[in-house]
């Protein structure tokens, strides 16, 4: 079927046409979306900006040199990796064999200013994050206690440390919906306005730049939802249409999360 719109074949017509109607597509996505408990992600800000604070290093996904810097003694230098696996090696191996960390292989995010290491498989953080808080696995293979769902980045700035490893901006959609929030917010109507409402959705449960403390603005004026996203975000979360992850029960230690050698990366977003 083609896309009148756009003039060209787009499978997000498929999908459309399983719903009465674009809204009814949009409602079963958020309907089958999971959210996290917003005392949970207070408790997990609180402790970011606390590792901000003591100067450790938080993990990122790796993007382009060009978002990182090098601090030496007298200037700042852009690193060359040639790919994510150096960059990774990079980070991973910062301190010199006594224990002591080598300031000349301290990286930091450009924007923010804040240490970073790459993570080691572009997701591992963020899976290491749900289990700590839920108890929960998710796309740990096998071992996974939530399956046929995807880890996705509510804002994709995944180079920045205040977004990557952040519970306030994930979200975890049933894979079959997943897909969407990856795609180009021209590439179909139901695009745009799928990943304005969960980025409304957040905004309204967590206050994104209110939690993190920050010295600006997290989430920039551009970045903000739309008006129209948010209304429709409060009357969600009034109404009690908001799904939340329930925390598992059985306790998780630091034991049982997997080293990043052992991690499984089968549902990446």
């Amino acid at each position: 079927m083609e896309d009148i719109v756009s003039n060209k074949i787009n499978g997000l017509v498929a999908l459309c046409s399983l719903f009465e109607n674009e809204d009814a597509l949009v409602e079963h996505i958020v309907e089958h979306t999971l959210f996290f408990d917003r005392e949970m992600v207070r408790d997990q800000a609180r402790d970011l900006r606390a590792l901000i604070r003591t100067g450790q290093a938080l993990p990122v996904r790796f993007t382009s040199n060009a978002n990182y810097f090098l601090q030496h003694a007298v200037k700042t230098t852009t690193p060359r990796f040639k790919n994510k696996s150096e960059a990774v090696r990079f980070t991973k191996y910062e301190c010199d064999p006594d224990g002591h960390i080598d300031e000349t292989k301290c990286l930091f995010h450009r924007e923010t200013k804040i240490r970073v290491k790459i993570d080691a498989d572009g997701n591992y953080a963020p899976k290491c994050t749900i289990l700590r808080y839920t108890g929960h696995r998710v796309s740990w293979g096998q071992t996974s206690t939530v399956v046929n769902y995807t880890i996705a980045h509510i804002w994709a700035k995944t180079d920045n440390p205040l977004f990557f490893n952040s519970l306030w901006n994930y979200a975890l959609l049933p894979t079959h919906c997943a897909f969407i929030t990856d795609k180009r917010d021209d590439s179909h109507p139901l695009v745009q306005r799928v990943k304005d409402l969960i980025r409304a959705i957040s905004w309204e449960l967590y206050d994104p730049n209110r939690i993190m403390d920050w010295n600006q603005k997290v989430v920039t004026d551009e970045e903000k939802p739309s008006a129209q996203a948010r209304n429709e975000a409060k009357r969600l979360i009034k109404e009690g249409e908001i799904q939340f992850l329930p925390k598992n029960e059985i306790p998780v230690n630091d034991q049982e999360i997997p080293s990043e050698d052992e991690s499984v990366d089968v549902d990446n977003d």
